[in-house]
């Protein structure tokens, strides 16, 4: 076993006295500073929810479009708004007015079916430019009302190329075919 003389033992007294009164007076500290600390946790606690908060608040109104100072929305926004409003002028009038517009002009469309079953129900009777045409035993399907020829004529080349092959312009007044006449 080794052995210990006064000197060292009253230095190792010492020391472990230093070591109390050092663990004492950071005790002591923390004590002091325990209120602080925990205001401190408060502090980042609040700042992260405030700028979660913020973020938030951010993209709520990134989505919601802007309204400048003098009261006029964002240029696209308007310009959309403002298709709408046409689109709605356009088709404003009642089904049914459209087709007494249409009565006595000759009208031309682009029939893309015709169906020997009379029961088949592809669209609403209502719906203007979507129609079925009986004829003999069987009933044509067509799309469009077109003022001319040509505009039908337009709209059979863009139906063609979305990969519908076996379209053609046909005409219709007053509700009855009638045959395209190539000299007008």
């Amino acid at each position: 076993m080794p052995f210990i003389d006064d000197e060292q033992l009253a230095a190792l007294y010492k020391e472990v006295d230093q070591e109390k009164k050092a663990s004492a007076f950071f005790r002591d500290l923390h004590q002091k500073s325990k209120p602080k600390l925990q205001l401190l946790k408060w502090f980042q606690f609040s700042t992260i929810v405030l700028v979660l908060l913020l973020i938030i608040a951010l993209v709520y109104t990134q989505a919601i479009p802007a309204v400048e100072p003098n009261g006029t929305e964002d240029p696209l926004l308007l310009e959309r708004i403002q298709q709408l409003e046409l689109e709605n002028k356009i088709l404003g009038g009642t089904t049914k007015a459209i087709q007494e517009s249409l009565e006595d002009e000759k009208v031309y469309t682009v029939q893309i079916m015709a169906s020997s079953n009379k029961d088949i129900m592809l669209f609403s009777e209502h719906f203007v430019n979507f129609r079925a045409h009986p004829l003999k035993n069987f009933n044509t399907y067509s799309l469009g009302n077109f003022s001319s020829e040509a505009e039908a004529e337009a709209f059979r080349q863009e139906l063609i190329s979305f990969g519908l092959p076996d379209v053609w312009v046909t005409s219709y007044q007053n509700g009855k075919r009638i045959l395209i006449d190539r000299d007008e």
